[in-house]
């Protein structure tokens, strides 16, 4: 099988909120490509005669789509999708029109709420502000979560793209990872341990791997959660994976409120998965080879 391990490049200069390491690609397509025999590794800025001109050099079977940032922007996300399609080029992953739905959080939980999937309320206190159009904590700090609507005006204040506001909810949170050809037949789940006064994930406790922040948020696959909430959880998560039509692999950030019920906060069709985070150390503590998981990715391709 002819393999191309597709990723965009990160761009000299990221748009606002973003950092270069979160936009650089190139261990995570190492890291694919590493396990697949053949597989051919290509970089692109994301400009679609460039994009054009790899794939008819390469003539690939299928496409390993890492293009997370086209010239430079998360918002293109869905476009690098879209052009495959529009070529005819099987792709690992979810389709575009999935991809477009996750980059738009009001309108994916209108899907989510639509499907029976909890999410959390709006107009409830306190509350978090984060941007609308955007994923990985990006635009997200400790002073996202708001009192009053004072504190909301100037938390909309500091970003200056679309944001929404949701009921900041008390409980545990989890990352759930999905993987499945068109079900999400294989899961594992992470539970993210809060320290130090620290209450929510934050764009540092992601990114920036000296943080304090980073320090506060570790995610451990070991914590005790009963069969009752276990359960909860990944309906919520499988849920999320059905409303989208997600395909391939999904991680869904998932977050108890008051009563204990779980609630989806974001579903991301495009995860982290580099070595040892993200996808990868999601199936790997659930037992799977990356080699494995890759293959299967694959196979499951459209």
């Amino acid at each position: 099988m002819n393999v191309l391990v597709l990723h965009t490049l990160a761009p000299a200069q990221p748009g606002a909120g973003h950092t270069v390491d979160e936009l650089d690609l190139d261990e995570a397509a190492r890291h694919v490509a590493d396990v697949i025999p053949g597989a051919v590794v290509r970089g692109v800025r994301g400009d679609v005669r460039e994009v054009v001109g790899v794939i008819d050099a390469h003539r690939p079977d299928v496409v390993f789509n890492l293009c997370e940032a086209p010239l430079g922007s998360p918002c293109l996300e869905p476009h690098a999708a879209a052009l495959l399609e529009w070529l005819g080029v099987r792709h690992t992953g979810s389709g575009s029109d999935t991809l477009a739905l996750a980059r738009h959080k009001p309108r994916m939980n209108a899907v989510l709420a639509a499907r029976g999937v909890p999410v959390p309320p709006e107009g409830v206190y306190p509350a978090i502000v984060k941007p609308a159009d955007e994923d990985g904590s990006t635009g997200i700090d400790t002073g996202s979560v708001c009192a009053d609507e004072a504190a909301v005006a100037r938390a909309r204040a500091r970003w200056p793209g679309p944001v929404i506001v949701q009921a900041f909810l008390p409980g545990r949170e989890f990352a759930v990872s999905l993987w499945g050809c068109e079900t999400p037949d294989h899961a594992s789940i992470g539970e993210t341990l809060f320290r130090n006064g620290l209450c929510l994930n934050t764009y540092a406790s992601k990114w920036d791997v000296d943080s304090a922040e980073y320090a506060a948020t570790p995610l451990d696959y070991r914590t005790g959660i009963d069969d009752a909430l276990r359960a909860q959880v990944l309906a919520a998560a499988r849920g999320a994976w059905h409303a989208c039509g997600a395909r391939g692999y999904l991680r869904v950030d998932v977050r108890c409120d008051a009563a204990g019920v779980p609630c989806v906060l974001d579903v991301n069709p495009n995860p982290a998965i580099g070595p040892g985070i993200g996808i990868c150390r999601g199936v790997e503590e659930a037992g799977w080879a990356w080699a494995d998981f890759v293959a299967r990715q694959l196979e499951w391709a459209r």
